[in-house]
């Protein structure tokens, strides 16, 4: 084992149970794999593109569409005869 490598298992062994629980954590988050590495850019260019669908579709709706109005509008059709 190397001067450095000696080292930091000194620290670790200095360091609580809670530190290194955090400590592995983060080493876990910082060393992922490259595989998700990927997966990632992939969540977020369909993210980019839901947002540009989304934008896409407004265009389609009138001026004066409030989705919330109608939302509770709907509830209101379907539940007024609850209770």
């Amino acid at each position: 084992m190397s001067l450095l490598q000696e080292q930091a298992v000194q620290l670790i062994r200095d360091l609580s149970d809670d530190n290194v629980k955090f400590l592995i954590e983060f080493i876990q988050k910082f060393m992922q794999p490259q595989s998700a590495q990927p997966l990632k850019a992939n969540a977020l260019e369909a993210l980019g593109r839901l947002n540009a669908a989304r934008d896409e579709v407004w265009q389609y709706l009138p001026a004066d569409f409030d989705p919330e109005r109608e939302l509770m509008e709907a509830r209101a059709e379907k539940y007024e005869n609850i209770n």
